[in-house]
């Protein structure tokens, strides 16, 4: 077999894809004539001898010449049939189907008889087609096979010990982006402690360590998101999104690090832009937030630019080119190619000069992939770089196309800052949560605002009250449900009211705010869903569109409909909130270093009220006693179930107070008892056993003062 032809074997070849012959003779041809055919043919490694298409035997070069050095052999068998001769050798022919593997087929020659090693074998293709291989080539085939196998371990050896360096790298840089926050953050915290710090230098301190814990955050964000798109588990939500208001919000988050570094940000738009594209505004902003951000990082002197355009706008498949341009640092076309490897950065002096993880690049270019597009780059060393991001836009058929894109730019209302004192909830509102507490907060919060609010501590009595009320003819105009309750859970009691024709608005109030938990809240009937922690701004935005929504509905329907059902008192339009700075109750400040209680969120979850915050954490200390008993006495009987529940009740309860610690194990020991892991909830169970007990002391002071009053 040629050389060349020995090059171009692959792992995937089959014998059948090796040369062989196929001199075929019939069992009557003399064995002269098949000796002159050997003589003129050197190459021949044999014949196959076939009588109407049916394989009688081979005869190979070395057997016949065997034969006929015998003794009077050539007298007795020259002019004779060459069937004569292969019958007194008496050899099965070897059989190997031309689609087996070139190294089954080097086994099977290699077991044959040590006389018949070197005998060549018999490849039968489709329809019995026959060929003769010779031994010699199978084996000089197999040996190339055992090179390239050979080859393959090497690269696959330097690739995995590129990969171990790389995430040694990896490991050193994120040993150094953990530690080096979390030194100052200590540091600065037990400067805290000190009774004598100056209050100018007790506040650059909490600055300090707000600072370096948003870095913490950001370097385990990227962290958890990249092995979420790793595992195939980080979903895309496709929504309209406005690209010119989604650029001027990136924009404005970006420009406060680029103008501590004296750099222009610059905003360009390339043509006509759509209004809208379907893609998920998160994982964009994600993929801009970066790429800006590496820009900023890497230059200290000139611009970074951000020009926007939309590619192939009456095409099937549209794209938007978002283009990121700095003078920055720049890359080699080595540095370049590598750059998208996760655990990587350009070198390694890049690390220990600008910081980062090496990971922000990797999961743009990944986001990117899954929105339809990709993330690319150009770059000279010293004179900068441009990466450019593709996303797919959907269908821009009926799309409005902006041709002044930079005037179209609109100031959102940030729900957040929404005065609520306008507000006038003028409806009946059935609220099924089963913590007191939340009952109190959500119920206090309703009420201010004018609803008249009945509680429900399960569902199974929010479904007997929301019927009961409606066969009286005073129906509640609508329903906040808690998800998670014990005798009947709200998808239960949601699946069953509207299995029973009640048509009036249902909230889903749930703690889970994973986009599959929300559909299921959807799925099961809920017209829309609040997730805890309550953002009474939000909340009063949802009831006001859902009673409003529900008043058109009704205006709508027929007469003989109408005039079945009684107008509840919400039947005037309720007025919404306006988008209006709010005014807050002074109160405690945020968290002292070792409190339990984070202040600001303890008042943020009554809307600043402080006597409210009071109350809570009042009921919550009285209550807190016998949850903790209950969980025990869940744990110990090993009802999961239960534990689950309670542990839920109780991070919600120990997040109305702030205590974030406390509410942070409570979710722990949630997630714990939802996989049926006993041995583990009692473990967290301590823990918040540990942290309940620096808690309460805590808010028993708190309240002290409003006791005294």
């Amino acid at each position: 077999m040629p050389q060349l032809e020995l090059a171009q074997i692959t792992a995937g070849m089959s014998v059948g894809d090796l040369p062989a012959c196929s001199h075929r003779v019939l069992p009557t041809t003399t064995t002269g004539t098949i000796l002159e055919l050997f003589d003129r043919q050197h190459d021949l490694v044999g014949v196959i001898v076939e009588d109407s298409g049916r394989l009688i035997g081979v005869l190979s070069r070395s057997s016949l010449m065997e034969r006929l050095s015998q003794p009077f052999a050539l007298e007795l068998y020259t002019k004779r049939p060459i069937r004569v001769l292969h019958d007194s050798i008496n050899h099965v022919p070897d059989v190997i189907p031309a689609k087996s593997p070139i190294h089954e087929a080097a086994h099977a020659a290699l077991s044959r008889p040590h006389e018949r090693v070197y005998e060549p074998v018999v490849i039968e293709g489709d329809n019995s087609d026959y060929r003769l291989l010779d031994v010699h080539t199978l084996l000089l085939a197999q040996s190339r096979l055992l090179e390239l196998a050979h080859d393959e371990v090497r690269q696959r050896k330097e690739i995995a010990e590129q990969a171990n360096v790389s995430k040694s790298q990896f490991l050193a840089n994120m040993s150094h982006e953990i530690r080096t926050p979390l030194t100052a953050i200590l540091g600065f915290a037990e400067n805290l402690l000190d009774p004598d710090l100056p209050e100018d230098d007790r506040r650059s301190s909490v600055r300090t360590v707000l600072r370096n814990g948003e870095h913490l955050l950001e370097v385990i964000n990227d962290i958890l998101d990249l092995s979420k798109i790793e595992a195939g588990k980080l979903a895309v939500e496709w929504l309209p999104v406005s690209v010119v208001q989604l650029a001027a919000d990136v924009l404005s988050v970006m420009r406060v690090r680029a103008e501590s570094k004296g750099l222009p940000l610059i905003l360009n738009y390339r043509g006509p832009i759509p209004e809208t594209i379907e893609t998920d505004p998160t994982r964009l902003r994600q993929i801009l937030i970066n790429l800006l951000g590496n820009a900023i990082k890497f230059t200290t002197k000139g611009r970074v630019e951000l020009s926007i355009e939309c590619l192939d706008a009456e095409a099937d498949s549209p794209r938007m080119r978002f283009e990121i341009l700095d003078t920055g640092i720049g890359m080699t076309p080595e540095q370049s190619g590598r750059l998208f490897e996760a655990f990587t950065q350009a070198d390694g002096s890049t690390t220990r000069k600008f910081g980062g993880t090496g990971l922000g690049l990797a999961i743009s270019r990944r986001l990117a992939r899954m929105l339809g597009g990709d993330v690319t780059v150009r770059s000279e060393l010293c004179q900068g770089s441009v990466f450019t991001a593709t996303v797919s836009t959907g269908p821009l058929a009926q799309v409005k196309m902006l041709v002044d894109p930079q005037e179209a730019t609109i100031a959102e209302p940030d729900v957040g800052d929404v005065n609520l004192s306008g507000v006038e909830l003028n409806a009946r509102i059935l609220l099924v949560e089963d913590s007191p507490d939340n009952q109190l907060l959500v119920g206090f919060f309703l009420r201010k605002l004018g609803a008249d609010v009945q509680f429900a501590d399960n569902g199974q009595i929010g479904l007997d009250l929301a019927l009961h009320a409606d066969a009286e003819q005073r129906p509640f105009d609508l329903i906040l449900m808690d998800m998670q309750m014990p005798v009947l859970d709200g998808y239960s009691a949601v699946k069953r009211l509207r299995g029973l024709g009640y048509t009036r608005p249902i909230v889903a109030l749930t703690a889970n705010a994973m986009g599959g938990d929300q559909q299921k809240c959807l799925d099961a009937g809920c017209n829309d869903y609040a997730t805890k922690p309550i953002n009474r701004a939000r909340l009063c935005q949802q009831i006001c569109a859902q009673l409003n929504k529900s008043l058109v509905s009704r205006q709508a329907a027929p007469a003989d409909e109408t005039s079945r059902r009684t107008q509840s008192p919400s039947a005037a339009p309720t007025r919404g909130p306006e988008s209006v700075a709010p005014e807050r109750k002074s109160g405690p400040a945020g968290q002292l270093p070792d409190d339990p209680i984070d202040h600001r969120v303890a008042l943020e979850r009554v809307g600043g009220d402080t006597e409210m915050m009071f109350e809570i954490a009042g009921m919550f200390v009285e209550m807190a006693p016998g949850m903790l008993r209950d969980l025990y006495a869940a744990i110990e009987s090993g009802d999961c179930a239960t534990t689950k529940r309670l542990a839920h009740t109780l991070k919600n309860s120990t997040d109305n107070v702030g205590a974030r610690r406390a509410t942070s194990v409570a979710y722990r020991l949630e997630k714990i008892a939802a996989e049926g892991d006993v041995a583990a909830s009692r473990l967290a169970f301590a823990e918040i056993e540990t942290e309940m007990a620096r808690l309460l002391p805590a808010l028993e002071r708190l309240i002290q003062p409003a006791v005294a009053r």
